[in-house]
């Protein structure tokens, strides 16, 4: 019994942080807030949690088209919704996340954008409006992005 409670001492416990207006607030310390890092760019959202298998196997999907589009004007960024932060920063770093994520703690920014299950992605605009959205990045979204490039 006392191996258990030095182990539930020593687990890390999740960051008090305050969020911004929209909710959410960076997982990763100097991330600039999530309203500023897509304004008047293409973003692409991916909405995810640590607990979803179906998010662990559409990551790798989002991690390559990030590091595809790196120099283009396409912002990707992740969303994990609920509780959880610290072992989601965790996972990030495990999944190769190099993106700039940010947490959504109380499902406040996830709701105002329509994305009620997880995973969801979502592709916005220069005006941020969703233009497109399903379960995983796929060529139709990757399409959807790539098309508002030109406009």
């Amino acid at each position: 019994m006392a191996g258990l409670i030095a182990a539930m001492a020593c687990r890390p416990r999740d960051s008090v942080r305050v969020p911004d207006a929209d909710g959410t607030w960076p997982l990763r310390p100097g991330e600039v807030p999530l309203s500023d890092r897509i304004a008047g760019r293409v973003a692409v959202i991916d909405f995810w949690a640590t607990w979803c298998e179906p998010c662990r196997a559409s990551i790798p999907k989002v991690v390559a088209f990030a590091a595809a589009h790196a120099r283009v004007d396409i912002v990707v960024v992740g969303v994990h919704v609920g509780q959880g932060y610290d072992d989601a920063a965790l996972f990030a770093q495990e999944a190769g996340i190099a993106y700039p994520l940010y947490a959504d703690p109380e499902y406040r920014y996830a709701e105002r954008m329509g994305a009620r299950r997880v995973p969801t992605v979502l592709v916005l605009n220069r005006d941020a409006r969703v233009v497109a959205r399903g379960p995983e990045l796929d060529d139709s979204l990757i399409g959807a992005a790539t098309d508002l490039l030109d406009r």
